[in-house]
Parts: C-alpha cells; structure tokens; sequence
C-alpha cells in the first residue's frame, strides 16, 4: 500500500459573486430544464447578464483560474456566493455561473429531474459515497464512460456543524509528470474498470475496460481516468501496483479546501481531481441540520463567456508580439 500523505491546507483565492449580480441571475434564469441540461433559454439568458456591465472581473478571474493553456493556473475554483439568500437563488446563480463555462447539466438520472442533485448528508448511505459520511478516495466523476463530463462542482447549502467534510483536490497531470514513462504505458493500456455506469445522461456509453491516461494528439495528457476505487476494484487485480504509485503520486500533489454555506467550487476534469476527508461524529445532530451539498456539471463551449475572454487575451498576446 502506499504511503498515506497529509493533504496541504490552502486558504483559497475566492472568486466573489456580487449580491447584485447573483440576484441578475436569479431574476433572469429559472430551474427548467430541457431534459438533463439546463434550458437554451436560461443559458442564453445567464450569459446576457455575464456579458453585461459589472461581471468583466467575475469572467476573468474565473477563466484565469481556469485556464487550459496555463500551466500554472490551479485547474479549480471557488467562488464565493451570497450565502444569506435562499437556496433556490444559490442553485440558479451557481448554474449561470457554469453558463460561464458550457452548458450545465446533471449526468445522474433523478426522480425529480433537476439540474443540482443532492440531499442531507445520511449514515444511511455507503460512507464513501455522495452524500454518505466518510471519507471519499481522489476521483474524477463518470471516468468510465465515453464522454467524461469535462466541468464538475459541488454548491455548498450546509457545511458539516461537526467540522469535517474537507474537500480535496489532487492535479492529475502533476502527478503523472511525477511518473516513469514505464509506469505511463502501463495507464496508457485499455485494461482498467472503476464501478458500473448505470443511468446516466449526457456522458455516451458505458467505457470499460478504459485507460487511465489518454494522450492528446501531441502525446500530452487528454484525460486521466482516475478514482481510487480502482485500487479495490477486483478486475484491476494484478495491475494495482501502477496503481498504487500514481496515487501516491497524486497525493503528494493534493491540497485541502474548506467550504462553507454559498461556496461553489468548479472542477475541470481534465485537470483536477476531488475528494474529501470523513465527516464530523454526526451523533446527536438533528434532521435539518446535517451538512448538504449539491452537484452539477457542466460541458466545455468555447463560445462560453469566460472562455471567450480567454481567446481575447490570446488574441491581444499575439497583437503584441
């Protein structure tokens, strides 16, 4: 087994959505939906309200910490929301914030067909699972299927009053660079299963076995597919020591981040990896008052806002030079 390495605590940069702009949002956007995505209609209409007066800064920090071309950018980001308002105002401002990047959608099949999935953290889930209790080894979400979600996000309505549940965040790249090219090949090879891929929208077929790593055409890293899960997964057998050294690699890359009430923290896939560390005791906390957090995704558009300002600065560099 590999070492066990202590997260590093960070105080993130947080992106601060304006009261005034969060409640735009709310004003010009709905929940509706249009099967598993986010109506046209509310996406059009979240991005007429970034692209108007006031959200130039909102974008820029937002795209420059999420920017693909930027080695140094961290691949993740917090924003912070108006945690007074209602809940149904966080869930539509944290979508049109995802508007920013790409359409939002859920990938989970729900009974009640809404975009933010989620509910009270529960004992009477599997502790490592969303919203269960425990501990939640580094992943990505659906790395098992055709189309990997490439944004995902967590929207926070109630921290743990137990004080646990701290996100983390692991650079996927980073940890393969910390790789021999042995070890490389061996994620490169389409041998690899992590869990089922069951109801799902919006992310293709079913792709098992899978490589871990996926190289782009310039043979850098396109995707890795990675969940800890993997480690126990028996079909993996006879292959968990390749396995075993990227996570410890990837936890010598990992950070630790605490959210609270109104925080939205969105993930580029390609880049980041999350977890979490276990909840608080949960013994003697009350129905109503238990940690819940939500989840959405969100595809990659380059017509997006946030990635427009990101061609436009690429634009200005190429003026300049």
């Amino acid at each position: 087994m590999s070492q066990i390495i202590e997260p590093r605590a960070e105080d993130p940069v947080r992106v601060v959505l304006p009261r005034t702009l969060s409640a735009a949002l709310s004003e010009a956007a709905t929940m509706q939906m249009e099967g598993h995505r986010w109506s046209a209609q509310n996406v059009a209409a979240a991005r007429g309200v970034l692209t108007g007066g006031g959200a130039q800064m909102l974008l820029s920090a937002l795209a420059g910490r999420l920017d693909r071309s930027d080695p140094s950018s961290p691949g993740w980001a917090l924003l912070a929301l108006p945690a007074t308002v209602g809940d149904e105002e966080l869930q539509v401002a944290g979508a049109g914030v995802l508007a920013a990047l790409g359409c939002p959608f859920f990938s989970i099949r729900q009974g009640n067909g809404r975009l933010w999935i989620g509910q009270e953290t529960s004992e009477a889930k599997e502790a490592a699972s969303f919203g269960g209790t425990g501990a939640q080894t580094l992943h990505i979400d659906a790395p098992n299927v055709e189309q990997v979600p490439e944004y995902t996000s967590l929207l926070v309505l109630r921290g743990d009053p137990a004080g646990g549940g701290v996100s983390l965040l692991g650079d996927l790249r980073a940890a393969v660079a910390r790789l021999d090219e042995t070890d490389r090949e061996a994620l490169r090879e389409p041998v690899f299963f992590e869990g089922q891929a069951e109801n799902l929208s919006g992310v293709g077929a079913p792709r098992m076995p899978f490589p871990v790593l996926e190289d782009d055409q310039d043979g850098q890293p396109a995707w890795v597919r990675w969940a800890g899960k993997m480690l126990r997964d028996p079909r993996n057998t006879g292959r968990t020591a390749v396995l075993e050294r990227f996570a410890a690699a990837l936890a010598q890359t990992t950070v630790a981040v605490t959210l609270g009430r109104g925080q939205l923290l969105v993930i580029d896939q390609r880049r980041m990896a999350h977890g979490r560390t276990a909840l608080g005791p949960q013994q003697g906390l009350a129905d109503g008052t238990r940690r819940w957090i939500m989840q959405a995704k969100a595809t990659f558009d380059p017509a997006a806002p946030a990635h427009q300002v990101l061609a436009g600065a690429a634009a200005g560099r190429r003026n300049d030079a």
